[in-house]
């Protein structure tokens, strides 16, 4: 297994002090799981706190481990709160 932190873009722009404007990235929590695409269905699945899900665009998990499959900061897997609620309507 391995550890996971799980990021969301926001919908909606980040606003700064000095008015300019940011894409909105969180960080979301932890979650162990074997890969990412199971770290965020877990996440997903078991939220620790409310979330209002209309407000997250995606969601994705990077290992904590340094190596070649980390670090791309949401260029890959991006799992879509739609796909994610359509989940588990089934």
């Amino acid at each position: 297994m391995i550890n996971f932190i799980i990021l969301a873009s926001m919908k909606g722009r980040f606003v700064s002090q000095s008015g300019n404007f940011y894409d909105n990235f969180q960080m979301m929590g932890y979650m162990v799981a074997s890969d990412r695409s199971e770290a965020v269905s877990r996440f997903f699945d078991q939220t620790p706190y409310p979330i209002e899900w209309a407000d997250v665009e995606y969601l994705w998990a990077e290992p904590l481990a340094y190596g070649p499959d980390t670090g791309h900061h949401g260029e890959y897997e991006r799992i879509y709160i739609e796909t994610l609620k359509n989940m588990y309507r089934k």
